[in-house]
């Protein structure tokens, strides 16, 4: 992961590489759905996510005040609001699994989570984006539209392929379900496309340019509170029951998916925002690991 963050720093030529993105995040959408999901016997699932929404709502709503009073550029407004309604990444049902949750509620509340994407993320950003070049003509409705037709192929497609498959064909399902293990070659190699369309359009817009601006250090800071506030809610709103299950569906976040949307519909300095998540997400994914491994060694030595 590390490597892949420097090589995309310092290789932003493989920008040419983004027309790839939405086939790679399709990809980990499949890996992930194809799974087997026993049926639902709780309401778990549906109070983690509607927490998560109501919790994108506020916190969208507090960046807009605060954009106001303080006057804080819109991009990093919209930078940050669309990591508060971004759904769960990929790895959040096997971080669960890791940290002793359950995967099972975790991959429910991952699919959960990107069916309510496909709606909430085109609704608020079709308000809030200005239109892009050459679509100046949309109105609101029109760019929920554009923006909607965008994200729910590459969350409906796969989501009809796995469950199509897991239906019809188990046994192909099953097969497909082995390569999930591959699921982290393909999330390395889209950080590094990310990463490198990120360097890249820096380097166009002019890295002093943005740091003169503040804009740069706006969105660092502004996607680690972010990160730290959304993993604590998760653990905070499920402590009594599923602290582990909600504290990553809500904290560990499908960059990806809204990098490009973000780069597509609010341009590149919005984009900056989660890819700075990135970074943190990784960096708060590690100290949680070490922590539980360092908990097991000590409960072994004992």
């Amino acid at each position: 992961m590390l490597l892949s963050i420097l090589l995309g720093i310092f290789l932003p030529q493989a920008h040419v590489l983004s027309p790839l993105m939405p086939f790679l995040i399709g990809l980990m959408m499949v890996l992930t759905f194809v799974s087997k999901v026993p049926p639902q016997k709780h309401g778990a699932t549906f109070k983690i996510e509607l927490h998560a929404f109501l919790v994108g709502l506020v916190l969208s709503a507090l960046l807009v005040a605060s954009g106001y009073l303080f006057l804080i550029p819109q991009p990093v407004i919209l930078g940050g609001m669309i990591l508060c309604f971004c759904p769960p990444a990929n790895a959040a049902p096997v971080m669960s699994k890791l940290l002793g949750g359950n995967p099972v509620l975790s991959l429910k509340i991952f699919i959960l989570g990107h069916i309510i994407a496909c709606f909430s993320i085109p609704f608020i950003f079709g308000y809030f984006c200005p239109p892009p070049e050459g679509m100046e003509s949309l109105d609101f409705l029109g760019m929920s539209k554009s923006i909607f037709n965008s994200i729910q192929p590459i969350i409906t497609i796969p989501l009809a392929i796995a469950l199509g498959l897991r239906s019809f064909y188990p046994e192909v399902a099953d097969k497909v379900e082995e390569f999930q293990k591959y699921t982290m070659f393909v999330w390395i190699a889209n950080v590094f496309v990310i990463i490198s369309k990120a360097s890249y359009d820096i380097r166009k817009m002019g890295f002093k340019t943005l740091w003169d601006s503040g804009e740069f250090q706006m969105m660092a800071v502004l996607s680690l509170v972010l990160c730290i506030l959304l993993f604590f809610l998760g653990w905070f709103f499920e402590r009594k029951s599923h602290p582990i299950e909600g504290s990553q569906s809500m904290g560990q976040k499908n960059t990806m998916l809204v990098i490009w949307i973000a780069q597509i519909y609010a341009g590149p300095v919005a984009a900056l925002c989660p890819v700075c998540y990135v970074v943190w997400q990784n960096l708060v994914l590690s100290w949680m690991s070490w922590s539980k491994k360092k908990k097991s060694l000590k409960l072994k030595t004992v």
